[in-house]
Parts: C-alpha cells; sequence; structure tokens
C-alpha cells in the first residue's frame, strides 16, 4: 500500500504506542533515475503487509524479502542497489542507485501498573530506564497524575474495575499490582483471571501467607485459562531487603528475568505449576 512520507512516520508512532513489532527501511541515497527519491519510507511487518514505498518494482521486492530476514534476526541493515542490467545490477532499466538503511522495532514492552503509590513512584523511573512503556492506573485522583509520576508515558485517575472492563493488553505486555493497603489486589488479580488475559509477565505484592491465600481462592474458582500459574506473588526476586526502592529493582529484576527466558533465579513467586 503507497502511502505518503509523513502518513509513514505518524504510523510508525501509531505502532510503537500499539506495540507493533516493524522493520523501517528509508532510501538515505536515490541517485540518477531510481524509482525511489531520498526520504522514500516504507514498513513492513512481520506478517510479510506493508505499507509506503521505496519506489516499487524488483528494488520494493528485493527490500522487502531483506525485511522479513530482518524480523528473523532482530538485526539492522544497510543495502546498496545499483539498478541497472548490468552483472553488477539487480536487473531494472532505470539505472541509477540506490542506499537504504532497514531499522528493526521490537514489540512496545507495556507495563500496566496498578496502584500510584510510594512503589510506583519509585520504580516507574527504573522500568523507564530500560524502554517500558509504563501506564500507571490509581482510583485517587491526587495520586493518579502526571505531576506525580511524570515519566510514566500515561496515567489515569479512574475505578480500577472500569478501567479493566476494557483492559486488552497484547501478550509481550505486563502487569504489576500494589494497590494502596492491598485493598483491590485481589479484586483485580481476580478480574485478569476471569478476563483470561495473555501477558508476559503479572506480578502481586504481598507476604507470602496471603499470596497463598489469594491464588488458592481464585485457584477453586477454576477460570478457564492458566493465568493464575503464572502470578508472580510475592512480586520481585528475593533479594533480602524491603525498602521501597529495593523492592522496585527486585520486581524489575524478576520481569527481565522472564523476558529473557532466564528460568534458574531464585524468586519468592508461588507456583502451582
Amino acid at each position: 500500500m503507497e502511502i505518503a512520507v509523513f502518513d509513514v512516520l505518524e504510523k510508525v508512532v501509531e505502532n510503537k504506542k500499539q506495540g507493533i513489532a516493524f522493520v523501517l527501511a528509508t532510501i538515505v541515497e536515490g541517485v540518477e533515475k531510481t524509482p525511489g527519491r531520498s526520504g522514500f519510507k516504507l514498513i513492513a511487518y512481520e506478517n510479510k503487509t506493508s505499507e509506503g514505498t521505496v519506489g516499487g518494482g524488483k528494488l520494493e521486492r528485493m527490500v522487502l524479502d531483506k525485511c522479513e530476514e530482518i524480523h528473523k534476526t532482530k538485526e539492522n541493515a544497510f543495502l546498496e542497489f545499483e539498478l541497472t542490467e548490468t552483472s553488477e545490477g539487480i536487473g531494472m532499466k532505470c539505472g541509477g542507485k540506490a542506499k537504504i538503511y532497514l531499522e528493526y522495532f521490537s514489540p512496545t514492552k507495556k507495563v500496566y501498573i496498578f496502584g500510584a503509590g510510594h512503589l510506583c513512584r519509585s520504580i516507574v523511573p527504573i522500568f523507564n530506564s530500560i524502554g517500558f512503556y509504563c501506564i500507571v492506573i490509581d482510583n485517587r485522583e491526587e495520586y493518579g497524575n502526571k505531576e506525580r509520576i511524570p515519566l510514566a508515558k500515561e496515567v489515569y485517575a479512574t475505578d480500577y474495575f472500569e478501567f479493566l472492563k476494557e483492559f486488552d493488553p497484547q501478550e509481550n505486555d505486563s502487569v504489576v499490582i500494589f494497590t494502596h493497603g492491598h485493598k483491590y489486589d485481589f479484586d483485580i488479580l481476580d478480574k485478569l483471571c476471569e478476563k483470561n488475559v495473555h501477558v508476559k509477565y503479572i506480578g502481586m505484592i504481598g507476604s507470602k501467607i496471603k499470596a497463598a491465600d489469594a491464588l488458592n481462592k481464585i485457584k477453586k474458582i477454576n477460570y478457564p485459562g492458566a493465568l493464575i500459574d503464572e502470578v508472580h506473588a510475592p512480586i520481585g526476586l528475593n533479594i533480602g531487603k524491603t525498602t521501597t526502592q529495593e523492592i522496585a529493582i527486585a520486581i524489575t529484576a524478576e520481569m527481565l528475568a522472564v523476558y529473557n527466558g532466564v528460568t534458574d533465579v531464585k524468586s519468592l513467586a508461588i507456583k502451582f505449576k
């Protein structure tokens, strides 16, 4: 699909917000009679669809083939093409040369944080520094605002369960639950299990005894799906410290272990596997 360069840039921003993986191909130099001028852009997706153009024809087909490869390798690439029918060219009559940069954009890792208290304020800067897109939800207006948590990408002061009605996270997203006084933690987790959401990581704060009690209660309800088996509760790795800042680090470490496929870390989480 051919769309204007400005529209491609808008789509880049939209894709990042939605957490969609894509490859952005940009002509950085097009000379003589090349079909694509400098600045032309194309977005290629994992499902082999694309938006925008680098000029069409065989050149574009070769770029799209390379984009498919990049979706697997996750590595950027710089390509140079001779657009001629000579032995050095790619078999195009137009002539000229084209240099194209292909940049891979990984799926955005969103983390939904239920509770905007002190732990939230400690953990958002850490999440933000390692590339997580932070979305904070709190039912108190004096806590759920950008002034208190400026590094969060989105902050909502709303009823937790109103927010959950339309909650539809992606599989690469995460959920952490630590509402004030733990008042809503169980009910939020219960609702997420009822909805059978699919996320990369989900954790809930609490002592071992309270966490075990909460998980067992939900387990007995026998909701469809296996979300309850994936819950990390108590949340975070056991690092032997309990200050707010240290808990934030422990949670972040546990999340990174999950995202990186590490399975041999010692966790406090109670599992039903």
